[in-house]
């Protein structure tokens, strides 16, 4: 399925690149507006635990005239191989900065989905002059002591769970793709974050916020309820949380044409207006 989205996003117009960061080859997607407008932004779309940045491909393509689109596999995920200094929430947080800096970003548009929304929260308040608006797409980061809120299937009745809580939905999955969840679910990257020392715990980073927040939130998230979503926007000066009915944890795949106006609107530019 991967592959497909990959060619997906090929097909498109995007185009598959990878880059040295400090010694860790990161693979990443980048699209470029046909006529670029001075002002344009860049965004750059961080993905979530055990994803990849195929998770766009319903996103990415939409975005590519507001400007410089780069979706980057975060440290130890996709096509990415895990860096010498192991899975934590800080590392993945070090190199998605080290990312921008190696492809020449110096301020961005940051969306976020889950772990991907926790790395951009931190990365945001220690970096406040580099970020000029943030989207949080069910964001990680609340869930005390914990590393990552995502369940461990060990088996095809988990694994439909997973499933469950991921889409908001009983849907009727495939024993093979039960399978690879569980088989996916035993990732060495996966494990390692997993059994790091450090909580993915964003509250101390939420109040140093500078950038005006988006928050979007599925009303079926299983993972992640609700109420985070308020507490980050409580937390964060000049922020919103929209809620998406009928959407469970992945906005960008369960409601990817509400979230293109949600996105283009905050950047001033409306769907409507741009004719698409």
């Amino acid at each position: 399925m991967r592959q497909v989205l990959r060619l997906r996003l090929l097909l498109a117009g995007a185009s598959e690149r990878t880059v040295d960061v400090g010694g860790l080859p990161v693979r990443y997607f980048e699209s470029l507006p046909q006529a670029p407008q001075p002002g344009q932004e860049t965004l750059a779309l961080v993905h979530g635990f055990g994803d990849s940045a195929e998770t766009w491909w319903l996103v990415l393509p939409g975005l590519k005239r507001e400007g410089r689109v780069l979706a980057p596999d975060l440290a130890g995920f996709g096509r990415t191989p895990i860096p010498q200094e192991g899975m934590s929430f800080s590392v993945l947080t070090d190199y998605l900065g080290r990312f921008l800096d190696t492809v020449g970003v110096q301020k961005a548009v940051l969306v976020g989905n889950s772990l991907g929304g926790a790395v951009v929260i931190r990365y945001a308040a220690e970096h406040p002059d580099r970020v000029s608006h943030l989207f949080l797409l069910d964001s990680a980061g609340l869930h005390a002591g914990a590393t990552i809120a995502a369940t461990q299937p060990e088996t095809r009745e988990e694994a439909r769970e997973t499933v469950k809580a991921l889409t908001g939905k009983n849907l009727s999955v495939p024993r093979f793709v039960l399978d690879d969840i569980v088989r996916r679910a035993r990732d060495p990257a996966r494990q390692e974050y997993r059994h790091s020392d450090e909580p993915t715990d964003v509250s101390e980073y939420l109040p140093l916020i500078k950038a005006p927040t988006t928050i979007v939130w599925g009303e079926r998230d299983g993972f992640i309820p609700i109420e985070h979503g308020a507490r980050m926007r409580d937390a964060i000066d000049d922020s919103e949380l929209i809620i998406l009915p009928d959407v469970g944890h992945v906005p960008q795949l369960q409601a990817s044409k509400r979230l293109l106006e949600i996105i283009r609107g905050r950047l001033g530019r409306f769907l409507g207006s741009r004719g698409g």
